[in-house]
């Protein structure tokens, strides 16, 4: 699905309009102006998640050049790269509580009473043949991770737990809030029980009642061809406990940085400079370059090469990030001038000057 077709912009929209589109298209379509309408429903939360995506600089630039978010491997738990589709995996809870947020008042937790914990941002260094090639790195991350003494709960497994008395178990509680934008039904996740519907009658020793401990642990992540610095892999799932009743937040992996070594990227194509003699270029010659791959190439330079021509060693560049195939590996020659010559160099270049197959005419 098309984030600008779901909020009816095209896609020079300025952001001022773009949040225009979504404060209509968001309270045409809430909930509470549409009881039992499901259809309404999938439109509010398409609209949540297509400002989501169009409000963020970065997301959005990454939509308008691979057609998707700036996750790549989203989709995929264990981050196996691939196209996906921006609006999955995105409900009602979310949807309501990016309205919440976007128009000035939070909700006070998902409207389930289910708490998500904090999101985890790893920087990764990638080096070009996994940036180009993509494959697996394993990666080391210290998160909160439910308490294996008490399974998450917080309470003693002796003692157990007790109904929480401010929410009667249910986890939630709801209230009406009067805005300039109307009357709106907001559900709120307990504060006393933190959504869970118990109170420990004793805390658990191992995490004081908050139900998490801290641990290091190892992932193996699977990263897709053609990754760019700046670009994200979200891990769902993999990222703190809230302990108790919640689920973990995601686990989001930063490209910092790429090493490319002697190439240079120019989007899915490398360029790699190659520099050459006076009499290779006049005469012509072979020569073999480097790859992404780790393999040797051969290329025939031409006799009359000149300074800054390009040779085209075909799908051998950078992986296409989301879509089949690769970029090209371009060879840029230069050619090298001595800064110094010795006499009898001297004597020659001289002679050579003479010869009218190096005379230059100008004009």
């Amino acid at each position: 699905m098309n984030p600008y077709e779901v909020l009816g912009v095209d896609r020079s929209a300025s952001a001022e309009d773009i949040k225009k589109a979504y404060r209509t298209a968001a309270m045409k379509n809430h909930p509470d102006r549409n009881p039992g309408d499901h259809k309404a429903e999938e439109r509010f939360k398409k609209v949540a998640r297509a400002y989501e995506v169009l409000s963020d600089p970065s997301r959005r630039d990454a939509y308008d050049r691979y057609g998707t978010t700036e996750d790549p491997g989203a989709s995929h738990g264990h981050g196996m790269g691939g196209m996906h589709d921006i609006f999955s995996g995105f409900g009602l809870d979310d949807a309501m509580r990016a309205f919440m947020e976007n128009f000035g008042f939070s909700s006070g937790g998902s409207g389930s009473g289910v708490v998500k914990g904090e999101d985890v941002t790893v920087k990764v260094d990638l080096d070009l043949e996994e940036a180009a090639l993509g494959g697996r790195r394993e990666i080391e991350v210290e998160r909160n991770v439910s308490c294996g003494e008490c399974s998450g709960t917080g309470a003693d497994n002796a003692a157990g737990s007790e109904t929480c008395r401010q929410c009667n178990g249910i986890g939630k509680v709801s209230s009406i809030r009067n805005t300039l934008l109307g009357s709106f039904r907001t559900v709120n996740r307990c504060h006393v029980c933190g959504g869970s519907g118990k109170i420990p009658k004793k805390l658990c020793s191992n995490c004081r009642g908050r139900g998490f401990e801290k641990k290091k642990s190892t992932i193996a992540v699977d990263l897709p061809a053609g990754l760019s610095a700046g670009h994200y892999i979200r891990l769902r799932g993999q990222g703190h406990h809230p302990g108790q009743s919640g689920i973990p937040g995601d686990l989001k992996l930063l490209i910092n940085k790429i090493d490319y070594g002697l190439f240079r990227r120019e989007e899915d194509d490398l360029v790699y400079p190659l520099t050459i003699s006076y009499p290779q270029a006049v005469l012509g010659a072979e020569f073999a370059v480097p790859s992404p791959d780790g393999d040797s190439l051969r290329i025939k330079v031409d006799s009359g090469t000149s300074a800054g021509t390009r040779f085209k060693l075909k799908h051998h560049g950078m992986g296409r990030l989301h879509r089949r195939g690769r970029g090209d590996l371009l060879v840029e020659v230069d050619i090298h001038v001595p800064g110094k010559v010795k006499r009898r160099e001297k004597e020659l270049l001289n002679k050579l000057e003479e010869s009218p197959s190096f005379k230059v005419e100008n004009s």
